[in-house]
């Protein structure tokens, strides 16, 4: 069954703006949901729920459907916004080099095509990083601030054990379902291989349909190995929470730390016995947090 839906939408230019109404099919057919035309690129997202705008931002080389969890748990309570980043999934895949920031400036450009002024953010891994530079570039779009598994730099990072970093490097020239089998133990931690393995091969089979040749996963990482904001962490006023998993091996949580300690007011929570997907190992307890965080008075 497919619905009409009819949005009042602001297209942003970088010399002035305009509105129109944009009308598009709402469909439970995934082929039939919304891609947008923002003033930088056509992007996919889709709308869930009603309430407050959340946005959900999503990491190297995946696409929105992996926060289904999310998406289920947090509707109920907002608008949540979920979309696939350029070079992955159903949006736009330019060919040329970008930076997080650009991502950033995407994301601004689809808040401002849907017409909303801002929005609670939560943002993983790179999706981490592009929330970073949305809060510091776009201050005005974002009200609550969340960042999950993420990095202020890959110059500053604290480091991924040796293994880590090798089973990582073999990975990228894998085929995509191989190489996030091979990858399970960076993703996960051991408890979860060991106690759900059908979540963990659910977690695969979602992630695996990414639509991303390698020339664009490659760019994703090109901009992901640039990423830098960590002299500018002080500059970020909006209530931040950070979190991580404490068995992550492929982004460490003293970086998560170092990210707490650089933001003012900031709070950290650490998730025990959860990997790098910590959000998908508990996603009940991360929503739950998450939701508090949200609906929280400043």
């Amino acid at each position: 069954m497919t619905e009409n839906w009819s949005i009042k939408c602001r297209f942003a230019s970088r010399s002035n703006s305009a509105t129109a109404t944009l009308s598009f099919s709402h469909s439970n057919n995934r082929n039939e949901l919304p891609t947008l035309q923002t003033n930088r690129l056509k992007m996919y997202y889709e709308l869930h729920g009603d309430g407050e705008p959340l946005l959900l931002i999503r990491g190297l080389g995946g696409t929105c459907k992996g926060f289904k969890p999310q998406i289920d748990g947090l509707s109920p309570h907002f608008r949540v916004i979920a979309f696939d980043n350029r070079c992955v999934g159903r949006s736009d895949q330019p060919q040329d080099p970008f930076t997080i920031a650009d991502m950033a400036d995407d994301t601004a450009a689809l808040l401002d095509a849907l017409g909303v002024e801002s929005a609670h953010v939560f943002g993983v891994s790179l999706g981490g990083m592009v929330a970073q530079e949305l809060v510091l570039r776009h201050p005005e779009k974002v009200r609550r601030l969340a960042l999950g598994c993420t990095h202020a730099g890959a110059g500053t990072a604290v480091q991924a054990p040796d293994w880590a970093i090798r089973v990582f490097n073999e990975s990228r020239d894998m085929p995509r379902i191989d190489a996030l089998k091979h990858s399970v133990p960076l993703l996960f931690a051991q408890c979860t291989v060991d106690e759900q393995p059908e979540l963990v091969e659910e977690s695969l089979a979602i992630m695996a349909n990414n639509n991303q040749p390698k020339s664009s996963y490659l760019l994703q990482l090109g901009a992901v190995m640039k990423h830098d904001t960590i002299n500018r962490l002080n500059q970020i006023k909006h209530p931040t929470l950070v979190m991580t998993g404490t068995e992550d091996t492929l982004v460490a949580p003293g970086n998560s730390r170092l990210i707490a300690e650089r933001i003012p007011g900031a709070r950290l929570i650490e998730f025990p016995a959860t990997g790098h997907l910590f959000f998908t190992e508990k996603a009940d307890e991360v929503n739950w947090t998450l939701l508090n965080f949200f609906q929280e008075e400043r």
